[in-house]
């Protein structure tokens, strides 16, 4: 997960996976415009707030694309298209509360500090685990994948033969770095049973009570109407 420098305001963990889970049953219960438009104004406001400006603007601007293709595009489509892409926008539209969560806590939630709200909230050890370790193997690749990239510019690879030159390195490296990540996860004492301490002191502050309650009102709001 990223640093959280330069951050205005930083949410609590246990406020976030919180949120992602009233912002999936927000999306999937609620059937109104007007809250669905409230619901993703107050999670571009949580990004403005947290510093991610960029990103907040631009999930604004493709929220807005998908309601312009929606109500424009499609109706005048043929009728195979808009029947099929109208189930895509759909579906994108009920995710996309879920995708900005999830990308906020990336952004602005450190892997440790994650970690430690998962075992203040008492998440068991296998589910952790597998968490921590995934949450640190695709950034790992991502960057390995970069480094190939720039290794076939270097070598002018040009055409099919950039996906032979991706691919295999590729994987052979995926695999060094799964045994990489478990052996350093095993060397810290993962696998012991012993309480775990930390020096991260993680406490709830106003924003995240502030998201908590208004979060609960959204999806109390949704399942009733």
């Amino acid at each position: 997960m990223g640093a959280e420098k330069n951050r205005r305001v930083s949410m609590d963990p246990r406020s976030g996976l919180f949120l992602l889970i009233m912002a999936n049953v927000v999306a999937f219960t609620q059937d109104s415009l007007k809250m669905e438009l409230g619901w993703i104004g107050l999670l571009i406001l949580l990004f403005l707030l947290c510093g991610c400006i960029s990103a907040g603007i631009k999930y604004g601007l493709v929220f807005l694309a998908v309601l312009a293709i929606q109500w424009y595009v499609l109706p005048v489509s043929p009728k195979i298209i808009a029947t099929s892409f109208s189930i895509f926008a759909n579906y994108a539209r009920r995710m996309f509360p879920c995708l900005m969560v999830g990308h906020l806590m990336v952004k602005t939630i450190s892997l440790r500090r994650f970690i430690v709200g998962m075992r203040k909230l008492h998440v068991p050890q296998k589910l952790m685990i597998p968490i921590s370790v995934t949450l640190r193997y695709f950034p790992a690749i991502r960057e390995e994948a970069g480094h190939i990239r720039d290794a076939m510019r270097l070598r002018n690879i040009r055409g099919m033969e950039m996906m032979e030159a991706m691919i295999v390195p590729l994987m052979i490296s995926a695999s060094e770095t799964a045994e990489e990540l478990s052996a350093a996860a095993v060397t810290r004492g993962i696998e012991n049973p012993a309480p775990k301490t930390s020096v991260i002191r993680l406490h709830m502050g106003p924003l995240d009570w502030i998201c908590i309650v208004l979060s609960i009102a959204f999806a109390a709001a949704a399942v009733i109407m």
